[in-house]
């Protein structure tokens, strides 16, 4: 089976614009914080009183790989087999 780049590619995209178009879920038990991505949730942002004189852009946000690749994979199949049944209805 060979890999359709273009269509990886696009899944990957798909896969970070989940971050802004699909609403994060909020935990308030334990550790405050909202975790974003669909299916799986790949971006986690924590809401801690951090000290203000020292900001830093990517401080209190955790990114998991492992879960970033399971969406890919998820979103690159849901596409592939979508194309699929496009050229098979076509011909």
């Amino acid at each position: 089976m060979r890999i359709n780049l273009r269509i990886l590619n696009l899944s990957a995209w798909i896969a970070l614009l989940t971050i802004i178009i699909v609403p994060g879920k909020v935990y308030n038990a334990g550790i405050l914080r909202t975790e974003f991505g669909f299916p799986f949730r790949f971006f986690v942002e924590y809401h801690n009183k951090m000290n203000e004189s020292h900001v830093w852009f990517l401080r209190g946000i955790r990114i998991d790989l492992l879960y970033f690749m399971f969406d890919v994979l998820i979103i690159y199949g849901i596409l592939h087999g979508l194309l699929y049944i496009l050229s098979r209805a076509k011909k």
